[in-house]
Protein backbone atom coordinates (compact mmCIF):
# COMPACT_ATOMS: atom_id res chain seq x y z
CA UNK A 1 0.00 0.00 0.00
CA UNK A 2 1.52 3.28 -1.08
CA UNK A 3 0.85 6.51 0.77
CA UNK A 4 -0.15 9.31 -1.62
CA UNK A 5 0.06 12.76 -0.07
CA UNK A 6 -1.03 15.92 -1.86
CA UNK A 7 1.58 18.03 -0.10
CA UNK A 8 5.15 17.49 0.98
CA UNK A 9 7.07 19.31 3.69
CA UNK A 10 8.88 21.44 1.11
CA UNK A 11 5.69 22.32 -0.81
CA UNK A 12 4.15 23.58 2.43
CA UNK A 13 7.22 25.67 3.25
CA UNK A 14 7.45 27.14 -0.27
CA UNK A 15 3.73 27.91 -0.58
CA UNK A 16 2.99 31.60 -1.24
CA UNK A 17 -0.38 33.19 -0.55
CA UNK A 18 -1.77 36.34 -2.09
CA UNK A 19 -2.10 39.30 0.23
CA UNK A 20 -5.59 40.53 0.93
CA UNK A 21 -6.99 43.35 3.07
CA UNK A 22 -9.51 41.08 4.76
CA UNK A 23 -7.13 38.09 4.90
CA UNK A 24 -5.69 36.13 7.77
CA UNK A 25 -2.80 37.26 9.92
CA UNK A 26 0.28 36.26 7.89
CA UNK A 27 2.36 35.47 10.99
CA UNK A 28 -0.30 33.13 12.36
CA UNK A 29 -0.63 31.34 8.99
CA UNK A 30 3.15 31.08 8.71
CA UNK A 31 3.47 29.75 12.26
CA UNK A 32 0.74 27.17 11.63
CA UNK A 33 2.35 26.07 8.37
CA UNK A 34 5.68 25.70 10.21
CA UNK A 35 3.98 23.32 12.67
CA UNK A 36 2.44 21.34 9.82
CA UNK A 37 5.82 21.20 8.09
CA UNK A 38 7.42 19.91 11.27
CA UNK A 39 4.75 17.21 11.50
CA UNK A 40 5.30 16.23 7.86
CA UNK A 41 9.05 15.95 8.38
CA UNK A 42 8.54 13.79 11.46
CA UNK A 43 5.97 11.67 9.59
CA UNK A 44 8.28 11.20 6.59
CA UNK A 45 11.11 10.12 8.92
CA UNK A 46 8.78 7.72 10.72
CA UNK A 47 7.58 6.19 7.44
CA UNK A 48 11.15 5.88 6.21
CA UNK A 49 12.26 4.11 9.40
CA UNK A 50 9.16 1.91 9.32
CA UNK A 51 9.85 0.90 5.71
CA UNK A 52 13.45 0.04 6.63
CA UNK A 53 12.22 -2.03 9.56
CA UNK A 54 9.70 -3.81 7.34
CA UNK A 55 12.41 -4.54 4.77
CA UNK A 56 14.71 -5.90 7.49
CA UNK A 57 11.92 -8.08 8.88
CA UNK A 58 11.05 -9.38 5.41
CA UNK A 59 14.70 -10.35 4.86
CA UNK A 60 14.71 -12.12 8.24
CA UNK A 61 11.46 -13.92 7.37
CA UNK A 62 12.95 -15.13 4.08
CA UNK A 63 16.11 -16.27 5.86
CA UNK A 64 14.03 -18.17 8.43
CA UNK A 65 11.88 -19.73 5.69
CA UNK A 66 15.04 -21.00 3.99
CA UNK A 67 16.31 -22.34 7.30
CA UNK A 68 12.95 -24.02 7.97
CA UNK A 69 13.01 -25.68 4.55
CA UNK A 70 16.48 -27.07 5.23
CA UNK A 71 15.41 -28.29 8.67
CA UNK A 72 12.33 -29.98 7.21
CA UNK A 73 14.55 -31.82 4.73
CA UNK A 74 16.93 -32.85 7.55
CA UNK A 75 13.96 -33.98 9.63
CA UNK A 76 12.64 -36.14 6.77
CA UNK A 77 16.09 -37.69 6.25
CA UNK A 78 16.46 -38.46 9.96
CA UNK A 79 12.96 -39.92 10.15
CA UNK A 80 13.80 -42.21 7.25
CA UNK A 81 17.01 -43.31 8.96
CA UNK A 82 15.36 -44.12 12.29
CA UNK A 83 12.11 -45.63 11.04
CA UNK A 84 13.27 -49.15 12.00
CA UNK A 85 14.54 -48.14 15.44
CA UNK A 86 12.07 -49.09 18.16
CA UNK A 87 10.62 -46.22 20.12
CA UNK A 88 10.96 -45.64 23.83
CA UNK A 89 13.60 -45.22 26.49
CA UNK A 90 12.37 -48.37 28.24
CA UNK A 91 13.87 -50.56 25.51
CA UNK A 92 17.27 -48.89 25.89
CA UNK A 93 17.17 -49.29 29.67
CA UNK A 94 16.10 -52.93 29.33
CA UNK A 95 19.02 -53.55 26.97
CA UNK A 96 21.39 -51.88 29.42
CA UNK A 97 20.10 -54.08 32.25
CA UNK A 98 20.57 -57.19 30.09
CA UNK A 99 24.14 -56.18 29.22
CA UNK A 100 24.97 -55.67 32.91
CA UNK A 101 23.49 -59.07 33.75
CA UNK A 102 25.44 -60.80 30.94
CA UNK A 103 28.63 -59.13 32.12
CA UNK A 104 28.03 -60.29 35.69
CA UNK A 105 27.36 -63.87 34.51
CA UNK A 106 30.53 -63.84 32.37
CA UNK A 107 32.59 -62.68 35.36
CA UNK A 108 31.07 -65.46 37.48
CA UNK A 109 31.99 -68.03 34.81
CA UNK A 110 35.57 -66.70 34.63
CA UNK A 111 35.83 -67.07 38.42
CA UNK A 112 34.74 -70.71 38.05
CA UNK A 113 37.44 -71.22 35.45
CA UNK A 114 35.12 -71.43 32.49
CA UNK A 115 35.54 -69.35 29.32
CA UNK A 116 32.08 -67.97 28.36
CA UNK A 117 33.02 -67.74 24.68
CA UNK A 118 33.61 -71.54 24.62
CA UNK A 119 30.16 -72.44 25.93
CA UNK A 120 27.75 -73.83 23.32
Amino acid sequence: MELKLKQSASSIIDRQFDANKAGYNALQVDSFLDEITSDYVAFEQYVSKSNKTIDDLNREINHLKDKLSKLEIDYAVLNERIKDVPEGVEISLANLDLLKRISALEQALYKLGKDPSQIK
